[in-house]
């Protein structure tokens, strides 16, 4: 539906002509390219864990920072208040192992305990890096190795931002190379209601409430605000392939709590939950042995293969669907696997394309989920048939067990079911994407 994406913040390659920076929000980050102004090409997103930040300075970052003149050597991973410094060139620790105080080393006021977003300059005021903290921030002088004097200072009146992007700031993103080398780019989450494009609309009974990631300029070298976007749908444009990758990380690890759940309740005993998930959606609540191990057989490739991502993955420019495959090949995600979608949405299509691309080659059976179903009290039709797909465009529940054993929405279905059921006992209606894109 739109965008989940919490940025918290950027490391910036080294030196200031550098292109490319790291940009992470939760576990993950993405490498952009300033100069090409889009993602990296293949192979994103990355777990932070899986590109040598430590636990537990692997996640949910206040910010980071390159060191400057003499620290240029290390990098701050800065978390609750606290910091850990590494080697830049090893990634190992080099700082106490389990952090410090950013507030007692970093000569900032002992009540700032944690901290919105940590900034490094740039342009003119590559010398600083900047602590924001509410509605205040703090401009530290790597030179002086001290904040400058007269800090903290009101965000708003000093960056020339109102609100939202005043106070409270989700994080930031430095920019790099000739273009955008003196700008920072200050993020926050705001409601929007939108259409099912993640277009803006008047709140209506076809509109959908969302919140959204939106952004602010500021010129480092001039000391303006330098503009602001606050629309989903141009964010997820104008950050090319940045937010639907950040996406991404999120959805994988959400379809892997999915999988890890359904291959549980697949190696355990057919309880009454587990053979109803079983009947809605392979249309049997008793399936034969070698059918269960079929469907067992199946969803363990498809964990494996989320397990293995970004491995085969990118995000390609211009797709009219979220997300395809070419089995064995790549999975591939475009603007849409954002603007089309909410987070459990965006779980399914990992599970579903991981199907296509590990299971069925050629592609025998693709029916949704929601083809010819009621979902949440809302009558859908039944799906347009794929052209070269020899069972589509049928409604879900008339599939075959044999059908359905082939038909990736089937497994999306059911992990999701199997997860959820617990804590919503009773309900079998448990069903995301094109139906429930909010969600």
């Amino acid at each position: 539906m739109v965008s989940s994406v919490h940025v918290d913040g950027s490391l910036p390659d080294a030196g200031d002509a550098a292109p490319r920076g790291l940009v992470f929000a939760g576990a993950w980050g993405v490498e952009y390219d300033f100069v090409a102004n889009a993602v990296v090409a293949d192979n994103q997103p990355r777990r932070l864990a899986g590109l040598g930040f430590p636990a537990p300075y692997d996640r949910d970052l206040e910010g980071a920072l390159r060191g400057r003149g003499r620290f240029s050597s290390y990098l701050y991973l800065f978390k609750n208040g606290r910091y850990l410094t590494l080697d830049a060139a090893t990634m190992r620790v080099a700082g106490p192992v389990d952090g410090a105080s950013t507030a007692a080393d970093w000569k900032l006021p002992l009540d700032w305990t944690g901290f919105d977003a940590v900034l490094p300059g740039r342009g003119k005021k590559a010398g600083y890096c900047y602590f924001f903290r509410g509605g205040e921030y703090i401009r530290y002088d790597w030179n002086a190795i001290a904040p400058s004097p007269g800090y903290p200072r009101q965000i708003g009146a000093h960056w020339h931002l109102s609100a939202p992007f005043d106070a409270n700031i989700d994080g930031v993103i430095a920019g790099q190379g000739a273009e955008y080398g003196k700008r920072g780019y200050v993020f926050a989450t705001l409601g929007r209601d939108v259409d099912g494009e993640a277009n803006p609309v008047a709140p209506g009974p076809d509109s959908f409430r969302v919140r959204a990631p939106a952004y602010a300029r500021h010129d480092f070298d001039d000391e303006v605000f330098a503009g602001q976007e606050d629309q989903p749908r141009r964010v997820t444009e104008l950050w090319v392939g940045l937010l639907p990758l950040l996406d991404a990380g999120p959805a994988i690890d959400t379809a892997l709590a999915w999988c890890d759940a359904a291959l549980a309740a697949l190696s355990g005993p057919a309880t009454p939950a587990v053979s109803a998930a079983l009947g809605h959606h392979f249309m049997n609540p008793a399936p034969g042995v070698g059918e269960r191990n079929a469907i067992a057989d199946h969803m363990r490739r498809v964990r494996d293969r989320l397990a293995a991502l970004p491995a085969n993955f990118r995000w390609i420019s211009g797709m009219d669907v979220a997300a395809r495959n070419s089995p064995g090949n790549y999975t591939e995600i475009g603007d849409r696997f954002s603007n089309n979608a909410g987070p459990n949405g965006r779980a399914a299509i990992m599970v579903h394309e991981a199907v296509h691309f590990v299971v069925t080659n050629p592609v025998l059976v693709d029916v949704p989920e929601w083809s010819g179903g009621t979902v949440n009290g809302t009558p859908w039709g039944v799906s347009d048939p794929i052209p070269g797909v020899a069972v589509s465009g049928i409604a879900y529940r008339s599939l075959t067990t044999a059908q359905a054993i082939d038909n990736p929405s089937s497994y999306a279905a059911f992990a999701q079911e199997i997860f959820f059921t617990p804590t919503m006992p009773g309900a079998a209606d448990t069903r995301f994407g094109a139906a429930r894109p909010h969600e």
